[in-house]
């Protein structure tokens, strides 16, 4: 009984730490980095964010951000695209030159683009081409984005379910 209650101590208490110990302190482990792309040439202090970007899109276009959002949705087909959304904005993230792409089940990833901002105008047939990539109809693809074209993006994927 006493072995018993020593294995289930030890197990619910990290080596020399005192009973009391705060969960937070507990090492836990880290949830896995996917990169693709060049390095990052911003530093992480000049990351913006996609609300900041979008409120003034149009003096931004043409420049180089780094920003941070989440993953919406990402191409159902080759992953050559994908939505980050911000606290009220989004934009559709492409990869330049189709040099790389993300997996298609990034919905969900928090994220990291480095590229320049652009704001589209799209036409009839790049928005019935957005939608069959998505699998939405042309009505749900807004005649005009923000869009940043990447050249570096950070993917943190969320721990599987019970961990």
């Amino acid at each position: 009984m006493l072995q018993t209650m020593a294995l289930i101590a030890a197990l619910f208490h990290p080596a020399g730490g005192p009973a009391s110990q705060p969960a937070a302190a507990v090492k836990m482990a880290e949830t896995p980095v996917l990169h693709r792309g060049a390095a990052f040439t911003l530093a992480e202090k000049d990351r913006m964010t996609l609300d900041a970007v979008a409120a003034k899109a149009p003096e931004m276009a043409g420049k180089t951000v780094q920003v941070s959002g989440t993953v919406k949705s990402a191409c159902v087909k080759k992953g050559c695209w994908m939505v980050l959304a911000g606290e009220k904005a989004r934009a559709r993230i492409t990869f330049k030159d189709y040099g790389f792409f993300v997996p298609l089940d990034s919905a969900g990833s928090a994220a990291v683009v480095e590229g320049a901002v652009e704001v589209k105008t799209l036409s009839e047939a790049e928005r019935k081409h957005l939608a069959e990539d998505a699998g939405k109809t042309i009505a749900d693809i807004p005649e005009h984005e923000l869009r940043v074209v990447a050249t570096a993006v950070e993917l943190r994927r969320p721990a599987p379910a019970g961990e």
